[in-house]
């Protein structure tokens, strides 16, 4: 454990990990984005669910009480800094006269109470009528209100909470530059709809719910007549009187064109290719042609996954061939439409623009689909796909970049945390997950626009948990109200930049109003240690600004902290909490202000790592503690150690002086005395005081291992004993049951071989069909073990190599293996990633690479690129890797070996990846997360669509070492 002491502990659930959200693990979720089905089991009206049930006499209609608001939107925007007063309407029909009281309350953020009372009705008999209850003044924020509706005989009739906001105002009017968009549901009251995502702020939608391609074609040759046209366009006019933009979407077959299944089943229009490819791209040509001095932007088809949910039977080439077929349908027609591909910016590297590959880059911008927590690796993604539209589209990435899917829910993100504060965990998201995509369009000076996913007032739909409406009651999420705040505050805003690009804990974000005047967003970040949902895992302390005058700043929420009189002020950072600051002075005035003139102070700003022992233990070993200053100012420390039980070091407590923003230095502890453990594990206490912070101990423990590779001769498939002398490693498992598992590595080394033993314990074995019988299969998805190196400093094909902010968050790996079990008792290992691979993914259509993707030669007893042998014990319950990777696979670590000093230790960056998978596995476990919180990054362990983020595994940055 390392940094804070009640840390929860790391735990493998058997239900998706909230990272691979971004790889939709809920067939159907990203279908319904834009096809816009209604989920089985859709939401009941509210009324229905307010209705009392079976309190009545018999044969008598139950009387029904609803709640609302004076505004059905149940948001009401701010003048200036006045507040508002809304009014609770609560609602009756009867059958028969009822009288009674309503109880109420009003609290802000579910924790704050404002008011409450208690007020008389009476309702007619067979009429609707209202009571309007006054709430008061409130000024921005998200709040609960909650009515207690009680007949005169005592008869509970409700008890209901329902959701307001208070937001400060939207910024008027198109804004086809703005990056704010929302996944805005066809299915939800559009009316309504428009004017919730108005007052919020939204400038761009997705989809138009006329052109629908069976719509557009509804039988071959045939095409869509005027009136259906004027129905489209009209609905654009519409989006446009409400200040938004649409982008189109081509939603996916017309019913009579899709592809039978792989038993010749008929699909739904989502769920293969087109039949006829040129019968699809004519349709896209008539639905663009009446449209496109209107919408000039069109997203080809979404989340076209080869071999998934929505291209089950075509290929890679099929999907760069439709491409190219609608570029050369459209584009000498109508020149500056823009034509966006793609479903994921891993996805787009592997199909898209796969190297070497026929007709690639047909795409004038990218689409990229970003679910999951607000962690760094969205930022590396970003900048990513921007880096690949510009070398590899077609026009250099004209369109800019479209995250058209992106968010978090209370159902995967925060499941652990009671509803209410789930909800706001959501809308802490919001904010940062908009940030780090609009920095990474900031320094490429790219566009991008980002569609949160998704609201819909008042209807259900698949994938309903992520809509940040209460759609039974119909009222806002705080998420909304997040969103409000965001717009309002950054709209008509230029980013000029982050503020803090060295500090890991901090983000800051500086901004050009269109006035000329500086305006930010601060917030801490999240550390993941087995969890992303509880805030004390995270960076939390104080930023104090010494000349705050002209400075006005609020929260997340929009609630105003200072008004910008006052000389200094100190404000609170929490992770994830965007402080918003609003500015008279300039953009460069304020960024001094922020940064030189400002004291960030965190409980925890040093980020310690008892490291492992890189060779057995001896009277030369030293207990090597690696710290980080991930604060804003530079700062001198004093570390002092608890050695493991029965050890003694020559001094228990060492001095760091002058420890920069971001920089890391390793301070060693000689071992006096020391004593071998049995289980390879040593626990070592620490405690550091920084000398400008009197009074704080950052304080925690952490258990390191002995990472050793000796020079041994081993034979893959021999005898057991032969791995008798190496020191094994070990990782635990935990699961949301509780269930433990523990896998154990040792590694060791010849002139021919790096060799890597594995035992893994796992109740049942997931195998795929052997690679030869089916290349689609994906074998880091099955139960599998992945070997990941970073052993190059020049990595030519890492777009982000030499980034400002590439030690801060966007390191990739430069070598990565997976070794797995095929059906049938076929062992296999694969590589996954090596220079000349250009990070990409195996797909069989695809153009061979300089360095071949895919199954290696390598046998139990043969091979040229090396030798595995996976044995499956089922009684004990056991899966055995034994692996013996060539050295012609690590070139650049090969020959540091060999250049050793006889007697020497040379340094290795490894790090092992466990997947257990089926509904009952652990899912997958990382040494990288074993002994303290991982760094984000970008290109790390497989799959690579959701890599790099701090809960899967972040960056391999953990040490080895290899004996000479």
């Amino acid at each position: 454990m390392s940094d804070s002491q009640d840390r929860r502990p790391r735990t493998a659930a058997a239900s998706p990990a909230p990272g691979e959200i971004s790889r939709r693990n809920l067939v159907g979720l990203g279908a319904a984005t834009v096809l816009g089905v209604t989920a089985p089991g859709a939401l009941a009206p509210r009324a229905q669910a307010a209705a009392l049930a079976g309190t009545q006499t018999s044969g008598a209609a139950a009387p029904v009480v609803a709640l609302g608001f004076s505004d059905p939107t149940g948001l009401y925007p701010v003048t200036g800094d006045d507040p508002v007063s809304p009014d609770l309407l609560v609602t009756f029909t009867s059958p028969t006269a009822l009288s009674g009281t309503v109880a109420w309350s009003v609290s802000a953020r579910g924790e704050e109470p404002l008011g409450s009372g208690t007020e008389p009705f009476t309702a007619a008999a067979g009429i609707p009528s209202t009571l309007t209850i006054p709430l008061g003044s409130l000024g921005p924020d998200h709040y609960e209100v909650t009515a207690t509706v009680t007949e005169a005989a005592g008869t509970r009739l409700l008890t209901e909470t329902v959701g307001l906001g208070v937001i400060r105002p939207a910024v008027a009017g198109r804004r086809p530059e703005s990056v704010f968009g929302l996944g805005i549901r066809p299915e939800s009251a559009p009316a309504i709809t428009k004017r919730i995502a108005q007052r919020m702020g939204v400038k761009w939608t997705r989809g138009i719910d006329a052109v629908q391609p069976n719509t557009v074609s509804p039988g071959p040759g045939v095409f869509w007549q005027q009136p259906q046209i004027d129905a489209a366009r009209a609905e654009i006019a519409e989006w446009h009187r409400h200040g938004i933009e649409t982008l189109g979407g081509i939603n996916y077959n017309m019913s009579w064109n899709v592809q039978p299944g792989p038993n010749g089943e008929q699909l739904r229009p989502h769920q293969n290719r087109p039949k006829d490819m040129a019968a699809h791209v004519e349709m896209v040509y008539h639905a663009i042609t009446p449209l496109q001095d209107l919408v000039p932007n069109w997203e080809l088809w979404n989340e076209p996954w080869v071999h998934g949910w929505t291209w089950k039977t075509g290929d890679a080439q099929d999907y760069r061939d439709m491409c190219k077929l609608i570029w050369d349908r459209v584009r000498p027609e109508y020149p500056d439409v823009n034509l966006i591909g793609g479903g994921s910016v891993s996805y787009n590297r592997d199909i898209v623009y796969a190297q070497g590959s026929k007709d690639t880059g047909y795409i004038d911008g990218s689409v990229n689909h970003a679910y999951g927590y607000p962690d760094a690796t969205q930022y590396a993604m970003a900048k990513t796909q921007i880096k690949m539209d510009r070398l590899w589209s077609r026009t250099n990435g004209r369109a800019g970049q479209w995250q058209t899917e992106l968010g978090t829910a209370t159902q995967y993100n925060f499941a652990d945390l009671p509803p209410d504060e789930a909800n706001y965990g959501v809308a802490r998201t919001l904010a940062p997950t908009y940030l780090l995509h609009m920095l990474a369009g900031a320094e490429e000076d790219s566009p991008i626009r980002i569609f949160w996913f998704s609201l819909s007032y008042d209807k259900g739909y698949s994938g309903a948990e992520f809509n940040i409406y209460d759609a039974r009651t119909r009222t806002p999420l705080p998420a909304v109200v997040a969103y409000a705040t965001m717009t309002s505050l950054l709209e008509d805003s230029e980013m000029r930049g982050e503020l803090y690009p060295d500090a890991k804990s901090t983000w800051g974000f500086l901004f050009r109003g269109a006035d000329g005047k500086g305006r930010a967003a601060v917030y801490a970040d999240q550390l993941y240690d087995g969890t992303d949902e509880h805030q004390d895992a995270g960076y939390t302390g104080t930023i104090t600004l010494d000349d705050a005058l002209g400075i006005r700043a609020y929260d997340y929420l929009g609630r105003r902290l200072t008004d910008g009189t006052k000389r200094q002020v100190t404000l609170a950072l929490k992770p994830w909490e965007v402080v918003y600051f609003d500015s008279d002075l300039t953009p460069e005035v304020l960024q001094k202000a922020l940064t030189h003139g400002a004291h960030i102070d965190y409980s925890t700003p040093l980020h310690i790592s008892p490291l492992s022992f890189v060779k057995p233990l001896d009277s030369t070993s030293t207990i090597d503690i690696r710290v980080e200053n991930v604060s804003p100012k530079a700062m001198d420390a004093l570390i002092r150690i608890t050695p493991p039980e029965g050890w003694q070091v020559a001094s228990q407590a060492l001095p760091i002086s002058r420890l920069r923003p971001g920089e890391s230095r390793v301070v060693s502890f000689p071992v006096t005395r020391y004593q071998v453990s049995a289980e390879n594990t040593y626990t070592v206490g620490y405690d550091v005081t920084v000398e400008r912070r009197p009074g704080l101990h950052q304080t925690g423990s952490g258990t390191i291992q002995v990472a050793y590779v000796p020079f041994r001769q081993i034979t893959v498939g021999a005898s057991a004993s032969q791995w008798n002398d190496v020191i094994p490693v070990t990782m635990t498992s935990v699961s949301a049951a509780g269930d433990t598992r523990t896998y154990t590595f040792q590694a060791a080394w010849d002139d021919r071989f790096l060799y890597v033993r594995a035992l893994i314990e796992d109740d049942l074995q997931v195998s795929n069909p052997a690679f030869p019988l089916d290349e689609y299969q994906f074998a880091f998805k099955a139960d599998s073990i992945q070997l990941a190196f970073d052993a190059v400093a020049d990595k030519t094909e890492d777009l982000l190599a030499g980034d400002p902010h590439y030690e801060k968050c966007l390191r990739s790996a430069s070598h990565l293996y997976v070794a797995t079990l095929a059906t049938g008792g076929q062992s296999e290992l694969h590589r996954q990633l090596a220079p000349g691979t250009n990070y990409q993914t195996y797909y069989p259509t695809n153009a061979v690479l300089p360095t071949p993707l895919g199954l290696l030669d390598a046998t139990p007893a043969d091979g040229s690129e090396g030798r595995v042998l996976v044995s499956r014990d089922d009684g004990g319950k056991l899966t055995r890797y034994e692996i013996a990777l060539a050295w012609t696979q690590l070139p650049e670590l090969a020959a540091a070996v060999r250049d050793a000093r006889p007697g020497g230790v040379t340094p290795m960056t490894f790090a092992v990846q466990v997947q257990d998978s089926g509904t009952t596995g652990h899912g997958a476990t990382y040494w990288t997360t074993e002994s303290a919180p991982p760094t984000s990054g970008c290109y790390n362990f497989a799959p690579f669509w959701g890599t790099g983020a701090q809960f899967t595994g972040g960056r391999v940055d953990t040490r080895w070492g290899i004996g000479a």
